[in-house]
């Protein structure tokens, strides 16, 4: 008997010296270990990226070249229980890059939503930028940290941009990299997160996460935020600009967020002025490291790098989405020289209702409406703060389903946005983008000159031209009021 006592002593006394020599190991490995290596190596070969270019190309030509997912399985949460993690010494605020794990993040965002990648948890949505795709490549571990306690977890990666659009892989892409948070810590108020690629590793620098906003308000969300990707203009916008923000407003748009890379001044005296007035945010941007960013410097890049220029555009977008998650059931992405009209309503809002509606109980993703060109007219005289109102011609032809459309993204089922519809859903039982009728929304494109893309059909577009009267309603309300504002700020 005393014998079998003692065997069950030195059993349990070997199996604590095992956990005891794991533990500290680990902790060897988190604080001390493999200090002066690498967490990130750029592995691009780019004789196997033509390669694999040339392929896909054919596979295209066939019918068969595969896509990426846009809904994602049930993963399980791997939480690294046994990490031992110092809190970060400094804590960075979102929208300013910072590089960790090779990887350029740019803000965090708390999110709530049901999805079907960790269903039953809460999630940090993580966007940045990396070089090259690093979807499916590499393993990616979130160090969740609140005032409390923290956690490691292995976390998901998804790239904003689909290999059809262009399979190559030499450039920046955007990514989502999706955190999920451990029940026990759901219910803090604070978190920041650093992520890298070897497990239990300590980062001086992380990023505060963006929470839930508390109030909301007893009417809840309201129904649409517009979001304008990086502007970037050397010369004066300030009476387009002026004009195209009161169209906003005009059709019902709650909040407007704005991204500028560079802006005169005189432009800025606008956004000045409706940031103090109204629902309006002015983001400052900037490009990623590995990026020119003097304004010179930057706009010949962006001019110059359009393949790369698409795809920075896809963070801000990104970026204003997350923002609008827990306060707006739509977001519309669109551009300055772009305006959605509602034709049957007055205002976005009912639009959108009406459209539910009719969905016979479909989960909407996103909403799409048809493009007609406006080009300019040499025949009109107006002030420069009245160009989209005054120009009444435009074309005949309606762009096919797909082509330069612009849509009304589902804040309760997207995970992704693209410039033109959501990309990535929450659960597969979320319809694909649907389409206005021409007769309930037109999306009107004010052009200079007709684009590249429709280069075989430019002379019809500019040259077979109808009365446009889609404005007609609204013209005394905008016209008065672009005045006023125009008078209060000073353009002349």
């Amino acid at each position: 008997m005393r014998l079998k006592w003692a065997v069950r002593r030195i059993s349990v006394i070997f199996l604590v010296l095992l956990i005891f020599i794991f533990i500290f190991w680990k902790f060897k490995e988190t604080k001390f270990g493999e200090e002066n290596s690498p967490d990130y190596e750029d592995n691009f070969d780019a004789e196997k990226d033509e390669i694999f270019v040339k392929n896909y190309l054919k596979l295209m030509q066939m019918g068969r070249a595969p896509a990426r997912p846009v809904v994602e399985k049930k993963h399980n949460v791997e939480e690294s229980y046994w990490c031992f993690l110092s809190p970060p010494k400094n804590v960075r605020k979102p929208r300013s890059w910072l590089k960790m794990a090779g990887i350029e993040v740019y803000s965090a965002y708390f999110d709530d939503r049901e999805n079907s990648l960790f269903p039953g948890n809460s999630a940090i949505q993580i966007l940045a930028m990396s070089n090259h795709s690093i979807e499916s490549k590499i393993q990616i571990y979130c160090n969740i940290f609140t005032p409390t306690s923290y956690s490691t977890v292995k976390g998901y990666i998804r790239d904003i941009w689909q290999t059809g659009w262009d399979p190559r892989d030499s450039f920046q892409v955007p990514s989502l990299i999706t955190c999920p948070i451990p029940k026990r810590l759901d219910h803090a108020e604070n978190m920041q997160v650093s992520i890298t690629r070897k497990r239990c590793r300590d980062v001086e620098v992380s990023m505060k996460v963006i929470m839930n906003p508390q109030n909301l308000g007893p009417e809840g969300k309201k129904d649409v935020a517009v979001c304008v990707k990086g502007l970037d203009y050397q010369e004066d916008i300030s009476g387009r600009l002026l004009e195209w923000i009161e169209m906003q407003y005009l059709f019902g748009a709650d909040s407007v967020s704005i991204y500028h890379f560079y802006l005169t001044n005189q432009t800025h005296k606008v956004l000045d002025y409706y940031e103090k007035h109204t629902n309006l945010k002015v983001i400052p941007l900037s490009l990623p490291s590995g990026n020119p960013n003097s304004p010179i410097e930057r706009s010949k890049y962006l001019k110059e790098n359009r393949p790369q220029k698409r795809r920075h555009e896809l963070l801000p977008y990104n970026d204003c989405f997350y923002n609008y998650i827990h306060t707006h059931r739509y977001v519309l992405i669109i551009d300055i020289d772009e305006v959605i009209v509602p034709i049957q309503f007055d205002n976005y809002g009912d639009l959108l209702r009406d459209f539910e509606a009719k969905s016979f109980g479909y989960r909407l993703s996103s909403i799409s409406s048809r493009n007609v060109f406006k080009f300019p007219s040499n025949f009109t005289i107006f002030p420069r703060h009245q160009y989209m109102i005054s120009n009444r011609k435009r074309s005949r032809k309606t762009s096919t389903k797909g082509e330069y459309g612009k849509s009304f993204s589902s804040t309760a089922t997207v995970a992704t946005v693209f410039n033109h519809f959501a990309l990535h859903k929450l659960s597969p039982s979320v319809a694909k983008s649907q389409y206005f009728s021409t007769s309930e929304a037109l999306k009107l494109h004010y052009k200079s000159e007709c684009p590249w893309e429709s280069r075989n059909e430019c002379h019809q577009l500019e040259y077979d031209v109808i009365e446009d009267t889609s404005l007609d309603k609204y013209e005394e309300r905008l016209r008065k009021r672009v005045d006023e504002v125009a008078m209060e700020i000073g353009l002349t």
